[in-house]
């Protein structure tokens, strides 16, 4: 994996130095920046983060910031329109979630960004998995609550 694009929830747990989950972002951020990992930040993740927080707060200056441009919208219309397809399978979640995971998903497949980290593994199955199977491409999930140490397979 060399590139990847950070979530909201990645966000907020990263700055968020009393969240549970803070070291695990820590963690996670420090190994994309070893690793010469590409770092992705959408500017609807912006636009999310600064809900709660001053975007500036984020570690901008090792990321690279993406605009949703029209080629985002079309293809995040056609992804939104797969779920549509398959309404039971996303029927107990916020339609506003869907429609931002469409958008966050048509940025990876527009880019080619190879991973995506979030806390809503719930998004893996029903939202990410149609839309990769329908479309015939893969992105690497990971899962901000398994621990760097767990992810990479080591033991301490």
């Amino acid at each position: 994996m060399d590139s990847i694009l950070l979530d909201t929830s990645f966000c907020i747990r990263l700055m968020k130095s009393n969240d549970p989950l803070h070291l695990n972002a820590k963690d996670y951020f420090k190994h994309f920046l070893e690793n010469k990992i590409e770092i992705y930040l959408s500017s609807i993740v912006i636009a999310e983060y600064s809900v709660k927080d001053d975007a500036n707060n984020l570690p901008l200056d090792f990321v690279k910031i993406i605009p949703f441009d029209f080629f985002d919208g079309k293809t995040a219309g056609e992804f939104h329109s797969i779920l549509i397809n398959n309404k039971e399978q996303v029927s107990n979640i916020e339609r506003n979630v869907i429609k931002d995971d469409c958008k966050l998903i048509a940025q990876i497949f527009n880019r080619k960004i190879k991973g995506y980290i979030t806390k809503d593994k719930k998004s893996f199955g029903q939202i990410i998995q149609p839309i990769t199977h329908s479309k015939g491409f893969n992105i690497y999930l990971l899962d901000l609550e398994i621990p760097l140490k767990n992810f990479k397979g080591e033991l301490f």
